[in-house]
């Protein structure tokens, strides 16, 4: 990442989230070209709707739980899968596609890009998409880099891979241990109308560095739960990212960080 987009990168983490909003709000339009996808525009008729996401599966513990409570709520969502995960649990893939859900790319693993080169980063984008196309037997176009760790070169990469990122806009910090109820409330915090949550199946770690358990492994189903109350209690609906922007005008959004 250049030393620009460090310092600006560091500027935004230091403001509230207002003012967060409102430098995005400025500078979105001029940097659309090299924009994220965020959600779609609000919905002109009122009706709420939020884009369900879970990444860092499959995980035998955690997705199945997830799904669990996707199916007794009849609603679905989208999982940003990892590639070395799904080679150990292609059951697990080609359930969440059997049951009506929308599968983007998370990585061949869960590897920081911003720490690799831009040729490399390209080449293993497009054969961890291949390859998870192989096992998912459905088309891939979504993509959530690890960590969020975006820079120009590799959004330029995924980009040329046939890929759009996608990131997020209300998210539960579900992987620091906390009761399922937290994690809901924190989540509801940051809904808006168009928006894409971030939630977790499974969790996992930049490989180069030591693991660390998942500390909310066996509340993955509860922590959904929790939330498709409170969402329901709302008013908004749930959707997948696919199905989101679809049905309205995609919104956009700089993403770049380390």
């Amino acid at each position: 990442m250049s030393g620009a987009l460090r310092a600006l990168t560091s500027v935004r983490t230091s403001l509230p989230p207002p003012a967060r909003r409102a430098v995005r709000a400025l500078v979105d339009p001029v940097l659309a070209p090299l924009g994220s996808l965020a959600g779609a525009r609000p919905s002109a008729d009122g009706a709420a709707t939020v884009a369900l996401t879970f990444d860092d599966g499959p995980d035998p513990v955690g997705t199945p739980a997830v799904l669990d409570a996707l199916a007794a709520a009849g609603v679905h969502g989208t999982f940003f899968v990892l590639v070395d995960r799904a080679d150990q649990h292609p059951a697990l893939v080609r359930r969440v596609v059997d049951e009506g859900h929308e599968v983007g790319l998370h990585g061949a693993d869960h590897r920081r890009l911003t720490a690799l080169d831009a040729r490399t980063v390209g080449r293993e984008l497009r054969t961890a998409r291949d390859r998870l196309e192989e096992v998912a037997g459905v088309p891939v176009r979504w993509f959530r880099p690890p960590f969020g760790s975006q820079s120009v070169a590799t959004y330029f990469a995924a980009r040329r891979a046939g890929l759009l990122p996608v990131v997020w806009t209300a998210w539960g910090e579900d992987w620091v241990d906390q009761p399922a109820a937290q994690v809901a409330e924190r989540v509801m915090d940051g809904v808006v109308d168009g928006g894409i949550v971030l939630l977790h199946d499974g969790l996992a770690g930049d490989p180069t560095e030591v693991a660390l358990p998942d500390p909310l492994r066996h509340l993955r189903g509860d922590i959904v739960v929790e939330l498709l109350v409170r969402l329901a209690a709302a008013g908004t609906r749930v959707s997948t990212v696919g199905s989101l922007v679809a049905s309205r005008p995609a919104r956009r959004t700089a993403w770049f960080r380390p």
